[in-house]
């Protein structure tokens, strides 16, 4: 019976800590990184955790590479590790534990997203790298007094903006030339509440939307509530984990259609009104509403959604 060995790697902006053969080897988290993981480790199972973006690169290059490759949850390997007593946390101890956790797990293997996509994810990322740059920039012009400090803040600022136009039309010809692409971002922009950016912004980051059952996308984007009982106590259901752009973008979405949205408006009034919910959670419920509702709008593709 053939057994799998699976290759633990934690991801840092700068690093990849891989367990191989029982010891936990580094190497840089670039091109030239992967290729000496890739050497040092050989035809294994690498298992990465979901680290906001970073195991991007490296996934996608074992991927393209035709290796077998995962990308698990970080909180479920900490809960296990916690479970078996390993309370210290560092990136040896991590990549050893994603090792022994991908033993004992079944794990679903990533495949390669299409060229298109990986794009689309790559300038999406700059575009949101190049907004918070501006919006920190705006905010240093806000108390900046020396000539000489505001006019290069002022230059900078310029600069930034017509990078964002130039991403932005990046981006259109993108969509412009993919007709998948432009599809999906024409039907989840259907929908009142969700405009051009966040369609963007759920292609990149949630390109298996359409795909899932309503249940699990709530919970890939983190917007499924979770049961907090024991005995008698009935506690209240938390969010939890998912994925923090997809909940920042829809929870911009979410106060624009309870505003414009009439059925929306409707539910989160209700919520509101009726069932007495907290406003936040009730736009929490317009959130999950939102991506199930976009998620059916892609599996459904005979007609447009109005909603």
């Amino acid at each position: 019976m053939k057994r799998n060995i699976h290759c633990g790697v934690d991801v840092s902006k700068k690093n990849l800590d891989a367990f191989i053969d029982g010891n936990t080897v580094r190497f840089d988290n670039t091109i030239s990184g992967v290729s000496k993981l890739m050497n040092c480790a050989g035809d294994v199972h690498y298992v990465f955790e979901s680290t906001g973006g970073y195991e991007r690169l490296a996934a996608w290059q074992l991927l393209s590479k035709k290796y077998t490759v995962s990308i698990v949850n970080p909180g479920r390997v900490r809960e296990y590790a916690k479970s078996v007593g390993q309370l210290a946390k560092t990136d040896k101890i991590d990549a050893r534990m994603i090792t022994q956790f991908a033993g004992i797990s079944e794990l679903k293997e990533a495949s390669l997203p299409s060229a298109e996509q990986r794009e689309l994810s790559a300038l999406v990322d700059r575009l949101q790298n190049l907004s918070v740059m501006l919006n920190a920039e705006t905010n240093r012009l806000e108390t900046a007094s020396e000539t000489s400090s505001r006019k290069s803040i002022q230059k900078h600022i310029r600069w930034l903006k017509n990078e964002k136009d130039r991403i932005n039309e990046m981006i259109e010809d993108l969509l412009e030339n993919c007709v998948d692409l432009k599809n999906k971002s024409q039907r989840i922009q259907s929908i009142k509440g969700l405009g051009r950016g966040c369609a963007i912004t759920l292609l990149a980051y949630m390109p298996e939307l359409g795909k899932l059952s309503r249940r699990k996308v709530a919970a890939l984007a983190g917007l499924a509530p979770f049961n907090r009982d024991s005995g008698g106590f009935n506690g209240r259901r938390h969010i939890w984990g998912g994925r923090k752009r997809l909940r920042s973008c829809l929870y911009m979405a979410a106060m624009s259609a309870v505003r414009y949205n009439p059925k929306l408006k409707e539910f989160y009034q209700r919520l509101v009104e009726e069932n007495h919910r907290p406003k936040k959670v009730a736009l929490v419920a317009v959130m999950r509403k939102l991506i199930i509702i976009a998620n059916s709008v892609l599996k459904n593709t005979d007609s447009l959604v109005e909603i």
